[in-house]
């Protein structure tokens, strides 16, 4: 009877076991199909919506110049291992805003530099010191990674020409303009975001390294 009692326990401390290392390989299993999926995401990503190079200098050469979005007067420009991202003043290059809404004489065009710590060619993304990653599209303009819907495209065209103040037939700006919903809503967002970039680039270079001129 104890032979039995002994026997009986022993199949069920085996089955236990058994029971547990099978929970463990389903778990296994399971981690394993979701590290699979989780490349395979990345590798679409990748290989579909992003360019990649062949090695760092490839890169580095294939992305020198300038970049815009011309209708926000925003564009950065890629030199060598610098990165500079520029917020063009409104009145200096749009004509119609200045003469709607007045020549801002004492405005100047927000400009942030940046260093490129790493061309990550296998994923098409260059990383910066505090900009966050550049992210390089299958046609080979950027995006900033945490701007998915603002992409910079790559220009052969120079910056605007500053508008000459003294052409303007109205510089002080029209008394009667109202500033429309759609417009108060762009010139806010745009400070918001400038406000953004300049507490980065505040925050990640230490004092008296940072080169912002506003």
């Amino acid at each position: 009877m104890n032979q039995d009692r002994r026997d009986a326990a022993a199949w069920a401390k085996e089955w236990q076991i058994r029971q547990k290392n099978r929970r463990l390989l389903m778990a296994l299993g399971f981690l394993l199909l979701l590290a699979v999926i989780g490349y395979m995401i990345h590798f679409t990503i990748v290989h579909v919506e992003r360019t990649t190079f062949k090695s760092v200098e490839d890169m580095r050469k294939a992305m020198q110049g300038r970049y815009a979005i011309e209708r926000d007067y925003e564009d950065i420009i890629i030199e060598g291992d610098e990165i500079t991202l520029t917020y063009l003043s409104f009145s200096h290059y749009d004509r119609e805003f200045a003469e709607k809404y007045g020549y801002d004489y004492s405005g100047e065009d927000s400009v942030y530099d940046d260093h490129i710590e790493e061309w990550d060619y296998r994923n098409g993304v260059i990383r910066t010191q505090w900009m966050g990653d550049i992210i390089v599209d299958k046609n080979g303009n950027i995006r900033r990674g945490d701007r998915y819907y603002s992409t910079f495209y790559k220009t052969d065209k120079p910056r605007p020409e500053p508008i000459d103040p003294s052409t303007l037939s109205t510089p002080e700006g029209d008394i009667n303009a109202d500033i429309s919903a759609e417009d108060e809503q762009l010139f806010e967002e745009r400070e918001e975001i400038i406000e953004s970039t300049e507490d980065a680039a505040e925050e990640a270079v230490p004092e008296g390294e940072n080169d912002v001129q506003t």
